[in-house]
């Protein structure tokens, strides 16, 4: 396999050969061209990884050169041969985009080192592009799962503030999905090719958050021994992320309203004014008007954070999105675990729909996976689901007569309770299969090991005398 392609323009046909031998020998698919002209078609041809050029050529010189390749491709290195006397002219061009030089005469090990350094950051920058188009993606609208009128509400607001600067706040519980909001805005913006730098205030102490966020200078603090970036420097033209920034103690809150009432700040331990231009979206699963009733958050710096406000209902106010989610995440999890679950069973589905969801859409993520891991059969069933959200859902709704499994017999159990109604379910099921437990699980929809444990946690075997 090629270790990458590199196109090599130079008049002279000696030196195109020395290079290219070289080169080759490396495991390079190598490409040759005697001007700039031919050098530009060969270009537009092959795509190569990294271009070597002399500068000194007839016709089109290397500098000019170079400018046209970046008409074509700017990420394309470009690493120019010049003689001694003309290193003037190739740090110049180094300055205008040019990768780097080589004097003559070429010095081979550094020529390897060179083309090897611009092969590989070619290589990154192609796999930043594909990343970045796979979270383009990946955080589209028409991703975005939910029916409902209020996450529809939800939708309307994001597609409205992605074309804007304004600063957000994302208000919602827990694992109702901030982060993915958050990332939607900044990927459908007009600064979706530019970084988006996140962190979590609640993961941090107040000292080391301070560093994430401003940086320091060397020797700011003992073991700060050399300067660090902070995320507010990072996010350059991007977009800055503060989940849960309900966390941020009072005297940091101070600090981040000059931060976004000025964009300059200084890094710890430093004097000079650091400028950045950074949008900035906030989450937070608290009410921040309580906090400030409480005084534990500043009132001036949460009017600035919500200059657009966006709150995501829990998923208990929309069960109209249950279902679809359910089925999105059964095709996200069947596809990784290479499984064909075709469907979830209408007693299991029940008991999915009317369960609260204290966790929200992370919680249902959570069961589904789960299910998908440890299910045996071709759809989800009540037996895949853990045990807690069963017994949940039929305690916070009594008298309600619903099958704990995928079998319900022909007798009313609804006025026993919970284990009681597993437990004559499962002996029901033992009768009519003549004890064949194999069988009896199928029947339930549930896997054989869960009906050998609740035979033992009953005792049903001693019904038969085992």
């Amino acid at each position: 396999m090629s270790q990458g392609r590199i196109l090599i323009v130079d008049d002279k046909e000696n030196i195109r050969a020395v290079l290219s031998a070289i080169l080759e020998d490396e495991g390079y698919d190598v490409h040759t061209a005697g001007n700039a002209g031919e050098g530009l078609e060969k270009i537009t041809a092959l795509l190569p990884d990294v271009v070597v050029s002399d500068i000194k050529m007839p016709g089109m010189d290397g500098i000019s050169f170079q400018k046209k390749i970046r008409d074509i491709d700017a990420d394309i290195p470009v690493i120019l041969i010049t003689a001694y006397g003309s290193i003037e002219s190739a740090v110049a061009a180094i300055k205008q985009g040019a990768y780097d030089y080589l004097t003559k005469p070429v010095d081979h090990d550094r020529l390897k080192i060179l083309v090897q350094r611009a092969v590989d950051k070619r290589r990154y920058v192609i796999e930043n592009i594909r990343f970045r188009r796979e979270l383009q993606d990946k955080y589209s609208f028409r991703h975005m799962v939910g029916s409902s009128a209020k996450m529809r509400k939800v939708f309307e607001m994001i597609w409205t503030v992605a074309g804007t600067l304004s600063t957000v706040l994302i208000q919602g519980e827990s694992g109702t999905g901030k982060e993915l909001v958050a990332r939607a805005i900044h990927y459908n913006s007009p600064r979706q090719d530019k970084p988006l730098i996140e962190i979590n205030c609640s993961a941090l102490s107040e000292g080391l958050l301070e560093s994430e966020l401003f940086g320091h200078e060397k020797g700011a603090f003992t073991g700060a021994t050399a300067r660090k970036t902070g995320r507010f420097e990072m996010a350059h033209q991007g977009t800055l992320f503060l989940d849960e920034v309900g966390e941020i103690s009072p005297s940091l809150q101070v600090k981040l309203l000059r931060v976004l009432q000025e964009k300059q700040f200084e890094r710890v331990g430093g004097t000079e004014p650091v400028r950045s231009d950074f949008r900035l979206v906030a989450a937070t699963n608290k009410d921040l008007r309580n906090e400030i009733v409480k005084g534990s958050f500043r009132e001036d710096l949460y009017y600035r954070l919500g200059v657009i406000t966006i709150k995501i209902p829990p998923l208990r106010e929309r069960p109209e999105d249950i279902s679809p989610l359910i089925n999105h995440f059964l095709r996200k999890y069947c596809d990784r675990e290479n499984k064909d679950l075709k469907s979830v069973s209408a007693e299991a589905m029940n008991i999915l729909v009317k369960y609260r969801w204290p966790g929200n859409v992370r919680e249902l993520e959570n069961c589904i996976e789960r299910a998908v891991v440890i299910s045996h059969a071709d759809r989800v069933g009540i037996g895949d689901l853990p045990e807690e959200i069963s017994e949940r859902v039929l305690k916070e709704i009594p008298g309600e007569s619903r099958p704990v499994f995928g079998f319900m017999p022909g007798e009313r159990v609804h006025d026993l309770d919970l284990h009681e109604k597993e437990k004559e379910l499962i002996l029901e099921a033992l009768r009519q299969t003549g004890w064949n437990k194999a069988r009896a699980a199928k029947l339930l929809n549930i896997h054989r090991r869960t009906i050998y444990n609740r035979i033992k946690k009953y005792s049903l075997g001693l019904i038969r005398g085992e």
